[in-house]
């Protein structure tokens, strides 16, 4: 699939973390998956009999069937409905994986209805599905089989302070990203609406577990801005820029003077809320967001090619 279909991360403190992402496990463990309606965990159990359906119904019944999808959750969801019917009958809904030999049934719901619809929500997992429904009346259909790639893992390094000194210099922020958006179209500190949506989101779980707000910081978010422009313009993801500046660089080449830094990148996440529950979920990301150490911070998005996300975490001099 398209790469920005998929989703990484990657953490980084004054050591930047590097090298190749590991692929997701193939599996998608079956234990975790929930039907809205019913879950039955044995899906070849035979269903309750029900009557013939009547030359009315045969006519007018329906069922369908959704492709599954990977929705913004992280979740794969397929969905079946049953409509026009007038007679009671088991439904059920089966999320298959296609694969060599035998497919296999990941998840099945089943609910005894007239008319309805049942979603199946599993985590996440690479490879192909389909998905099928029955009412056992005769009424039956299989979706498309589909390409899944679940977000790729992160790549954490441990988090880490220096003492690094640097003048003040400009705050930078005219650059236009490739996404059509500017620095000159945020606030003076926080960011465009949806920067200022991950920092109201990370000072969220900082307070949960008990750290002060961190405070917008306009050379933080040049910074971090600049970097995720970057990434999109000339495609590609890690911590080092292309001519070979680590985070620490391009701060101290925004003008800010640090006692301690930290940075978090993340590429193909839709939402504000989607790419901080993806960092809050990375054991190297989540230990920057929740260091209380850390008193100022900047976001930059850039949507074209990602969207790239990045977050500079900062405490000054």
């Amino acid at each position: 699939m398209k790469r920005a279909l998929g989703a990484i991360l990657c953490a980084g403190t004054l050591a930047a973390c590097g090298g190749p992402t590991a692929s997701t496990a193939a599996g998608a463990p079956a234990a975790d998956a929930q039907a809205e309606i019913s879950a039955d965990p044995t899906p070849t159990d035979s269903p309750t009999p029900t009557p013939s359906p009547s030359p009315t119904e045969s006519k007018n019944c329906r069922v369908a069937v959704s492709k599954p999808s990977l929705a913004s959750d992280g979740k794969v969801h397929a969905a079946g409905s049953r409509a026009g019917c007038v007679t009671k009958a088991t439904f059920r809904v089966r999320l298959w994986r296609d694969q060599p030999g035998r497919d296999r049934v990941t998840k099945s719901g089943s609910q005894k209805i007239v008319n309805g619809r049942i979603t199946l929500t599993v985590p996440c997992g690479n490879g192909f599905f389909y998905a099928a429904v029955s009412d056992y009346l005769g009424h039956s259909v299989r979706s498309k089989t589909v390409s899944l790639s679940c977000p790729k893992p992160p790549k954490p390094s441990g988090g880490s302070s220096a003492s690094a000194g640097s003048s003040e210099g400009s705050t930078g922020g005219s650059s236009s990203g490739s996404d059509g958006s500017s620095s000159a179209e945020s606030s003076s500190t926080g960011g465009t609406t949806i920067e200022q949506q991950v920092l109201s989101l990370t000072n969220a779980e900082r307070a949960k577990a008990g750290c002060r707000p961190l405070k917008a910081n306009a050379k933080l978010r040049a910074a971090a801005y600049g970097h995720s422009a970057d990434m999109s313009a000339q495609n590609y993801f890690q911590h080092d820029s292309k001519d070979g500046r680590t985070f620490a660089d391009r701060i101290k080449a925004a003008g800010y003077s640090y006692s301690a830094a930290a940075e978090n990148i993340a590429e193909g996440y839709p939402t504000a809320a989607a790419v901080v529950d993806g960092w809050m979920n990375s054991p190297g990301h989540r230990a920057n967001i929740l260091n209380c150490t850390y008193t100022d911070i900047g976001v930059g998005y850039v949507k074209a090619g990602g969207p790239y996300w990045t977050q500079d975490f900062g405490k000054p001099m």
